[in-house]
Protein backbone atom coordinates (compact mmCIF):
# COMPACT_ATOMS: atom_id res chain seq x y z
CA UNK A 1 0.00 0.00 0.00
CA UNK A 2 1.17 3.64 -1.01
CA UNK A 3 0.38 6.50 0.82
CA UNK A 4 1.63 10.22 0.38
CA UNK A 5 3.84 11.09 2.54
CA UNK A 6 3.59 13.92 4.83
CA UNK A 7 6.43 16.52 4.55
CA UNK A 8 9.15 16.50 7.34
CA UNK A 9 9.25 19.93 9.08
CA UNK A 10 12.76 20.90 10.83
CA UNK A 11 11.42 20.58 14.04
CA UNK A 12 11.05 16.78 13.52
CA UNK A 13 7.00 16.49 13.00
CA UNK A 14 5.26 16.63 10.00
CA UNK A 15 2.96 19.78 7.70
CA UNK A 16 -0.02 17.81 8.97
CA UNK A 17 -0.62 15.42 5.98
CA UNK A 18 -1.19 11.83 6.50
CA UNK A 19 2.07 10.29 7.74
CA UNK A 20 2.32 6.26 7.33
CA UNK A 21 4.59 4.65 9.86
CA UNK A 22 7.93 4.87 9.90
CA UNK A 23 8.77 1.42 8.51
CA UNK A 24 6.63 1.94 5.75
CA UNK A 25 7.78 5.25 4.46
CA UNK A 26 11.14 3.97 5.06
CA UNK A 27 10.10 0.68 3.19
CA UNK A 28 9.00 3.37 0.34
CA UNK A 29 12.14 4.77 0.66
CA UNK A 30 14.58 2.50 0.30
CA UNK A 31 12.93 0.32 -2.90
CA UNK A 32 15.56 1.71 -5.31
CA UNK A 33 18.49 0.83 -2.83
CA UNK A 34 16.73 -2.73 -3.08
CA UNK A 35 16.71 -2.48 -6.76
CA UNK A 36 20.07 -1.47 -6.72
CA UNK A 37 21.05 -4.20 -4.56
CA UNK A 38 19.16 -6.83 -6.48
CA UNK A 39 20.55 -5.59 -9.66
CA UNK A 40 24.71 -5.82 -8.38
CA UNK A 41 23.86 -9.74 -7.09
CA UNK A 42 21.71 -10.47 -10.32
CA UNK A 43 24.82 -9.50 -12.43
CA UNK A 44 27.11 -11.71 -9.40
CA UNK A 45 25.35 -14.91 -10.45
CA UNK A 46 27.66 -15.39 -13.34
CA UNK A 47 30.01 -15.98 -10.92
CA UNK A 48 27.98 -17.87 -8.38
CA UNK A 49 24.76 -18.61 -7.09
CA UNK A 50 23.16 -16.54 -4.53
CA UNK A 51 22.27 -19.47 -1.86
CA UNK A 52 26.54 -19.76 -2.36
CA UNK A 53 27.33 -16.19 -2.46
CA UNK A 54 25.38 -15.96 1.06
CA UNK A 55 27.44 -18.71 2.54
CA UNK A 56 30.49 -16.82 1.46
CA UNK A 57 29.33 -13.78 3.02
CA UNK A 58 28.78 -15.46 6.17
CA UNK A 59 31.95 -17.79 6.40
CA UNK A 60 33.50 -14.32 6.03
CA UNK A 61 31.43 -12.54 8.98
CA UNK A 62 32.03 -15.47 11.00
CA UNK A 63 35.73 -16.01 10.13
CA UNK A 64 35.90 -19.03 9.34
CA UNK A 65 33.57 -22.13 10.67
CA UNK A 66 32.68 -25.17 10.87
CA UNK A 67 29.44 -26.84 8.98
CA UNK A 68 27.18 -26.80 11.84
CA UNK A 69 28.17 -23.13 12.80
CA UNK A 70 27.68 -22.56 8.84
CA UNK A 71 24.23 -24.34 8.34
CA UNK A 72 22.85 -22.18 11.85
CA UNK A 73 23.62 -19.11 10.00
CA UNK A 74 22.21 -19.96 6.75
CA UNK A 75 19.09 -21.53 8.96
CA UNK A 76 19.70 -24.84 6.97
CA UNK A 77 20.40 -28.27 8.45
CA UNK A 78 24.36 -29.17 8.53
CA UNK A 79 23.98 -31.73 6.21
CA UNK A 80 22.84 -29.04 3.69
CA UNK A 81 25.85 -27.03 4.79
CA UNK A 82 28.28 -29.76 4.00
CA UNK A 83 26.67 -29.92 0.51
CA UNK A 84 27.31 -26.22 -0.01
CA UNK A 85 30.99 -26.20 1.56
CA UNK A 86 31.32 -29.29 -0.48
CA UNK A 87 30.47 -27.07 -3.81
CA UNK A 88 32.78 -24.13 -2.70
CA UNK A 89 35.39 -26.11 -2.41
CA UNK A 90 34.82 -27.52 -6.00
CA UNK A 91 34.81 -23.68 -7.20
CA UNK A 92 38.01 -22.63 -5.25
CA UNK A 93 36.31 -20.28 -3.00
CA UNK A 94 36.93 -22.06 -0.03
CA UNK A 95 38.71 -24.76 2.11
CA UNK A 96 37.77 -28.09 4.04
CA UNK A 97 39.79 -29.14 6.88
CA UNK A 98 39.52 -31.11 10.23
CA UNK A 99 38.73 -28.61 12.92
CA UNK A 100 41.47 -28.01 14.97
CA UNK A 101 39.58 -28.60 18.25
CA UNK A 102 37.35 -31.28 17.05
CA UNK A 103 38.84 -34.14 14.82
CA UNK A 104 34.94 -34.91 13.67
CA UNK A 105 34.25 -31.33 12.95
CA UNK A 106 35.12 -29.77 9.49
CA UNK A 107 36.43 -26.54 9.36
CA UNK A 108 35.77 -23.72 6.31
CA UNK A 109 37.70 -21.05 5.70
CA UNK A 110 37.54 -18.56 2.65
CA UNK A 111 40.10 -19.07 0.04
CA UNK A 112 41.88 -15.81 -1.84
CA UNK A 113 39.57 -16.72 -4.28
CA UNK A 114 36.14 -16.52 -2.38
CA UNK A 115 37.45 -13.21 -0.97
CA UNK A 116 37.79 -11.90 -4.20
CA UNK A 117 34.13 -12.83 -5.06
CA UNK A 118 32.94 -11.05 -1.97
CA UNK A 119 35.44 -8.08 -2.79
CA UNK A 120 34.06 -7.96 -6.51
CA UNK A 121 30.69 -8.12 -4.99
CA UNK A 122 31.11 -4.78 -2.73
CA UNK A 123 33.43 -2.49 -5.03
CA UNK A 124 30.23 -3.73 -8.03
CA UNK A 125 27.48 -2.44 -5.01
CA UNK A 126 30.00 0.46 -4.46
CA UNK A 127 30.02 1.65 -7.56
CA UNK A 128 25.99 1.10 -8.46
CA UNK A 129 25.73 3.36 -5.21
CA UNK A 130 28.14 6.32 -6.49
CA UNK A 131 26.01 6.57 -9.98
CA UNK A 132 23.40 7.60 -7.65
CA UNK A 133 24.98 9.35 -4.98
CA UNK A 134 26.32 11.89 -7.55
CA UNK A 135 22.51 12.66 -8.26
CA UNK A 136 21.80 13.48 -4.99
CA UNK A 137 22.08 16.62 -3.07
CA UNK A 138 25.44 17.13 -0.62
CA UNK A 139 23.04 17.07 2.50
CA UNK A 140 20.97 14.47 0.90
CA UNK A 141 24.33 12.03 0.89
CA UNK A 142 25.58 13.79 4.06
CA UNK A 143 22.14 12.99 5.65
CA UNK A 144 21.97 9.07 4.12
CA UNK A 145 25.15 8.40 5.48
CA UNK A 146 24.64 9.44 8.83
CA UNK A 147 21.13 7.36 8.59
CA UNK A 148 22.92 4.33 7.12
CA UNK A 149 25.74 4.34 9.60
CA UNK A 150 23.35 4.44 12.44
CA UNK A 151 20.93 1.90 11.00
CA UNK A 152 23.70 -0.58 10.87
CA UNK A 153 25.15 0.08 14.55
CA UNK A 154 21.63 -0.54 15.61
CA UNK A 155 20.81 -3.29 13.53
CA UNK A 156 24.58 -4.86 14.82
CA UNK A 157 23.69 -4.57 18.41
CA UNK A 158 20.07 -6.09 18.00
CA UNK A 159 21.81 -9.17 16.04
CA UNK A 160 24.28 -9.34 18.59
CA UNK A 161 21.56 -9.46 21.38
CA UNK A 162 19.68 -12.18 19.24
CA UNK A 163 22.91 -14.01 18.80
CA UNK A 164 25.97 -14.21 21.00
CA UNK A 165 29.10 -14.95 19.39
CA UNK A 166 29.77 -18.38 19.07
CA UNK A 167 32.42 -18.24 22.06
CA UNK A 168 30.04 -17.25 24.14
CA UNK A 169 27.90 -19.99 23.52
CA UNK A 170 28.25 -23.94 25.28
CA UNK A 171 30.97 -25.71 22.35
CA UNK A 172 29.22 -29.26 21.16
CA UNK A 173 30.34 -31.69 18.49
CA UNK A 174 29.15 -31.61 15.26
Amino acid sequence: MVHDMARATPSGGTDGAFAPPFGERLEVALHGLLELSVGVLSAMEEKVSPSHLRALQSLEHLGGAKVTALGEALGVPPSTASRISDRLTAAGLITRQVAPDNRRATWLELTPAGREVLSDLAGARAEALERVAAAMTPAEREALLVGAEGFARASEALDEADHPPARARSSSPE
